[in-house]
C-alpha cells in the first residue's frame, strides 16, 4: 500500500536531490520542465532533469481517445506525475482518488469512488502491484478495475499468481517498464512503444539500454554521474535483461541482484518471485545484508494471513525450488511492509528491522 505519510527525513532527501530553490544553483538546461527524483529506496535519491519535450513524447501512444486518468500515486512520484502529463493531453482533469496524498488509506472503497466519478469514460489508471493486490482482494475492487479500459502496472514485478487473478476477473492489466529517467513507463508488457529502442549491452553482462525521445538529459548537479549513465547509445539501466528477435525484452533483475550466500550465486529476484507465488503472501520484499568479513545474509520480509507457520512455508518452498543457498536465513512477517510515498518497498527500513532482529547468522 502507497504509504499515507511521508517523514520530514524523506521529504529532507528529495529537496537535496532537486535543489530546488537555491539561486546560486540554477537549472543546469532551459530544456528542463520538471526535476523529479528518483525513489532513494536504497539510498540517497538523484534528481532528474526532465525536459517537456521528454515527457509528452510518449502520450499519443498511450493516451487513445479522450483517456480519463485517475490519479491513485504521489503526484511527486514518476508514475504520479506521469499521469497529471498524460490528463493534460487528454484534455481532461484526472480525478485523485481519496487516498492521494495521505488524506486516508488507499482501499478498494476509496477507488471504486473515482471510478464511479469517472463514469462513462475511457478510464485509465497507473497502480503499483500492492494496489492492484489489494483491489484485486474483494468485490468492490475488482468491479472498480473492470470498469477501467486500462489498468498500468508499475515499481515492481508482478507475480504470476496476480496477473492469473486479474486474468480471471477480466482485468485489463498492462505491466510497465520504465524509469524517472525515461519519463516513466516506455515497455509495456515487454513491448517497448512506438520510437523506443531498448538493447542489451553486449559489454555489460545484460545490461539494458533504453534510447528514446523520453529520455531524461541528466541529474541535477551530477555532471560527471550524468555523463556515465546518459550516453550517445541511450540511458545505462541498472537492470539486467535480454531483447529477443521480435524485440520483446525481458527483464531478470537489477544489476545488484545476485547476491553470494555461501559461495553460491544467488539471484534475489528469483527468492521474491518464488515467494510472491506462495498462497496467503500477499507482498514480499527479498534483499541481502552484508556482515563481518563480508558475510551475506538473505532476508525476506512478508504480509501474509497464514500467521506463524509462513517462514516454515517459505524455506520449505524456496528449497524446493532454489536450493538451500536461496533460503532466506530470517522471515520478517508484517502486517504492511514499509512503503516510500511512491509505492516502492522502503528497503532502508527493512535492513533496519533486520538488524535489530537477532536472527542473522553473526547474530546467533
Amino acid at each position: 500500500m502507497v504509504s499515507s505519510t511521508i517523514s520530514p527525513d524523506y521529504v529532507e532527501r528529495l529537496r537535496t536531490a532537486t535543489c530546488p530553490d537555491d539561486p546560486s544553483q540554477p537549472i543546469e538546461s532551459e530544456d528542463v520542465a520538471a526535476v523529479l527524483a528518483t525513489s532513494g529506496s536504497m539510498g540517497q535519491p538523484k534528481g532528474v532533469l526532465l525536459t517537456g519535450a521528454g515527457l509528452t513524447a510518449l502520450d499519443g501512444v498511450i493516451n487513445g481517445t479522450r483517456a480519463q486518468w485517475i490519479a491513485a500515486l504521489p503526484l511527486h512520484s514518476m508514475g504520479g506525475f506521469n499521469v497529471a502529463v498524460r490528463a493534460i493531453a487528454s484534455g481532461q482533469d484526472p480525478i485523485a482518488v481519496a487516498s492521494l496524498g495521505g488524506a486516508q488509506p488507499f482501499t478498494s472503497a476509496v477507488f471504486a469512488d473515482a471510478v464511479e466519478r469517472a463514469s462513462g469514460a475511457q478510464i485509465h489508471v497507473s497502480l503499483v502491484t500492492a494496489q492492484l493486490r489489494r483491489l484485486l482482494a474483494d468485490d468492490l475492487g475488482i468491479a472498480a478495475l473492470q470498469a477501467c479500459a486500462l489498468v498500468l502496472v508499475g515499481a515492481g514485478p508482478l507475480a504470476a499468481r496476480t496477473r492469473a487473478l486479474a486474468e480471471q476477473h477480466r482485468v485489463n492489466v498492462i505491466t510497465s517498464y520504465g524509469m524517472t529517467e525515461t519519463s516513466g513507463g516506455c515497455v509495456f508488457d515487454g513491448k517497448p512503444l512506438l520510437g523506443v529502442h531498448v538493447h542489451s549491452a553486449s559489454d555489460s553482462n545484460g545490461t539494458l539500454v533504453i534510447n528514446g525521445p523520453m529520455l531524461a538529459v541528466g541529474y541535477r548537479l551530477a555532471p560527471e554521474l550524468s555523463r556515465t549513465n546518459f550516453t550517445a547509445d541511450g540511458f545505462i539501466t541498472s537492470d539486467h535483461g535480454s531483447v529477443d528477435g521480435a524485440g520483446i525484452v525481458t527483464i531478470f533483475g537489477r544489476t545488484d541482484d545476485v547476491t553470494i550466500i555461501n559461495g553460491v550465486n544467488v539471484s534475489v529476484n528469483a527468492v521474491e518471485q518464488v515467494i510472491a507465488d506462495i498462497g496467503r503472501v500477499d507482498d514480499v520484499s527479498v534483499f541481502s545484508i552484508s556482515g563481518p568479513d563480508d558475510q551475506m545474509a538473505l532476508v525476506a520480509a512478508v504480509e501474509s494471513t497464514m500467521g506463524p507457520t509462513i517462514e516454515a512455508v517459505i524455506r520449505a518452498t524456496v528449497h524446493q525450488l532454489l536450493g538451500p543457498a536461496a533460503v532466506p536465513c530470517h522471515v520478517i512477517d508484517l502486517t504492511e511492509l514499509p512503503m516510500l510515498p511512491n509505492g516502492k518497498v522502503d528497503r532502508a527500513t527493512l535492513i533496519t528491522l533486520a538488524m535489530q532482529s537477532g536472527r542473522l547468522p553473526w547474530q546467533r
